[in-house]
């Protein structure tokens, strides 16, 4: 018997043993659960919080809770602020002004922060118009930022 004829037969065998091995826990019971679970790929299926976005945020929501949120955050921007213009080589001038710029903003959004919960709760709707004032500020913020092409004739 030659080589040939006996790797054939061998690899068909083996071929169809691990496709019945692939297949068989659709035939098991709860095959629906573990297709579902398959079909939702890596981290999809988890919840916002487990996937490093954020902790998710239910309206309406109590007012010292969402201004204890928003401060995260301003702490959280800021801190990547700071290492950002360490990381670029921003002068000190240049660096106190935009860190000014950024705590007069920050007073803005916490004194529309304080506006949203006088009642003691915060809707959903108070919340975007602090966020839509947030993306202004932001938008503004750097607008006074220096480009990359001024950079560069400056130095």
């Amino acid at each position: 018997m030659t080589f040939r004829s006996f790797v054939r037969p061998l690899f068909v065998a083996l071929s169809l043993a691990f496709a019945t091995t692939a297949a068989a826990p659709a035939f098991a019971d709860n095959a629906g659960d573990k297709a579902a679970e398959h079909s939702k790929g890596k981290g999809k299926g988890k919840d916002k919080e487990k996937r490093g976005k954020g902790k998710k945020v239910e309206f309406p929501i109590d007012a010292e809770k969402f201004s204890k949120h928003v401060d995260a955050r301003i702490t959280r921007v800021k801190d990547k602020l700071t290492d950002a213009l360490s990381k670029k080589g921003v002068g000190d001038a240049e660096k106190t002004k935009i860190l000014k710029d950024f705590d007069d903003g920050a007073a803005i959004v916490r004194a529309a922060v304080k506006r949203a919960g006088k009642d003691g709760t915060v809707t959903k709707e108070e919340a975007k118009d602090v966020r839509v004032l947030v993306k202004d500020l932001r938008k503004q913020l750097k607008d006074k930022l220096p480009k990359k092409a001024e950079k560069a004739k400056d130095v």
